[in-house]
């Protein structure tokens, strides 16, 4: 399934619409080197990636924006090479709220969920 999301490098700058596919396999997202130069995102770091046919691969990440269906969220971002398909992956996906639905081939919305906190009880002195 493929899907299209704004790419920016701040909450509020200039975007850059992108057709990607949804990967629920890769933990990260990944998206075209020159995309995210252009946009001026910086490599923050490298990290070693599994593929699926179990090769290891040393990329770049940094940090991106992504908007989705009015959904936004600030996210780690591969720096892909020409080799590299652009994928969204399900931390992003996560982030943005939304699950894929297999069985129907597409995208859910789901209700997030509060976490219920107990204060402790503090004696007064």
């Amino acid at each position: 399934m493929h899907v299209e999301i704004e790419v920016s490098r701040e909450l509020h700058g200039p975007t850059e619409a992108v057709r990607i596919e949804v990967d629920s396999g890769s933990d990260d997202s990944a998206l075209p080197r020159a995309l995210l130069k252009r946009l001026g995102i910086e490599p923050l770091g490298w990290e070693w990636y599994e593929l699926a046919d179990g090769k290891r691969v040393r990329r770049r990440y940094g940090i991106a924006f992504l908007r989705l269906r009015g959904e936004v969220c600030a996210t780690r971002v591969i720096f892909g090479t020409p080799h590299d398909a652009p994928v969204l992956g399900h931390i992003a996906l996560e982030q943005l709220g939304f699950t894929l639905d297999i069985k129907r081939g597409e995208l859910r919305k789901y209700q997030r969920q509060r976490i219920s906190v107990r204060r402790a009880s503090v004696a007064a002195a």
